[in-house]
């Protein structure tokens, strides 16, 4: 049998860890909503910034100018379960697709921009990962992402560190 002072004991444990739990999760719940604007906005403008980049088109710095060039260069086509972007700059036109794949810890989304030949790639931009920070961190390097740029499909993968200037050929990261 427990004693009574052991269990009064264990009750306020219990209702101390519940009080704090509350107070955490409201101010938690209030930081998310105090927020979900801006986040809403920062996410609108890293996904126009990805476009921008993956297309080929020069990515400008301000919000302002940032919302302008998309606007004028840059129509959303619905579609069931792809976004299809359609890119016109300096009368070329192009597209960029969101696609994702499996990588070895979760699903891998990218911006892939592709020519109006259908063959050649304009871009390629991760914007989502679940990786280790080794592939995570390189598949986002800047030496990763433009050695696709102006590639023609089909394309074939070399083993890392190969630095092939052919047009089919990308370098792998294993």
């Amino acid at each position: 049998m427990a004693k009574p002072g052991k269990t009064l004991r264990r009750i306020k444990m219990v209702l101390f860890m519940a009080l704090l739990s509350i107070v955490f999760v409201t101010a938690v719940s209030a930081v998310h909503l105090a927020t979900r604007k801006m986040i809403a906005r920062n996410d609108s403008i890293f996904t126009k910034r990805s476009i921008l980049y993956t297309a080929g088109i020069p990515v400008p710095g301000s919000q302002q100018e940032l919302d302008n060039v998309f606007k004028a260069h840059v129509r959303l086509i619905p579609r069931d379960k792809l976004q299809l972007y359609e890119v016109k700059f300096n009368g070329r036109l192009s597209w960029v697709i969101t696609a994702s794949g499996s990588g070895l810890w979760g699903e891998i989304r990218a911006h892939v921009g592709i020519g109006s030949d259908f063959l050649t790639i304009t871009g390629v931009n991760f914007i989502e990962q679940n990786e280790t920070p080794g592939l995570g961190a390189r598949i986002s390097e800047l030496w990763f992402r433009e050695q696709f740029r102006g590639k023609k499909g089909p394309l074939r993968r070399v083993p890392e560190g190969t630095k092939s200037k052919k047009p089919r050929v990308f370098d792998a990261i294993t």
